[in-house]
C-alpha cells in the first residue's frame, strides 16, 4: 500500500511539472507561442479523453480512445521537444 501512494504523489507531482509553465519546455517559447500551443493542446487532450471515456461500451471506439489518448502523448512530447530546440537560447535554469 505504502508503494502505491508513493506513485500516486509521483504521478501528481509529475502532472504539476508539465502544467506548470515555469518548468515545463514551453517556458523557453515566446508568450504568445505558448499561448497557443497550451490552448491547442489541451482542446486534442480533452477529444483525446472524449474518445477514450465516451464511447466506452463498444470496443472499436474504446480502441479509438486508446489510439486517441496514445497521439497525444506522443503528440505532446513533440510539441515540447520541438519548443525546446526551437526557442532554446541557453539553459538558463
Amino acid at each position: 500500500m505504502h508503494g502505491l501512494f508513493k506513485f500516486l504523489m509521483y504521478l501528481y507531482r509529475t502532472g504539476l511539472n508539465l502544467l506548470d509553465p515555469e518548468i515545463n519546455p514551453l517556458r523557453h517559447a515566446p508568450m504568445h507561442v505558448k499561448y497557443f500551443a497550451s490552448i491547442l493542446l489541451a482542446c486534442f487532450w480533452t477529444l483525446a479523453f472524449g474518445l477514450f471515456v465516451g464511447e466506452y461500451l463498444l470496443i472499436g471506439y474504446s480502441m479509438l480512445g486508446h489510439i486517441a489518448v496514445v497521439t497525444m502523448a506522443f503528440t505532446t512530447w513533440i510539441v515540447f521537444k520541438w519548443v525546446t530546440y526551437t526557442y532554446k537560447i541557453g539553459d538558463k535554469t
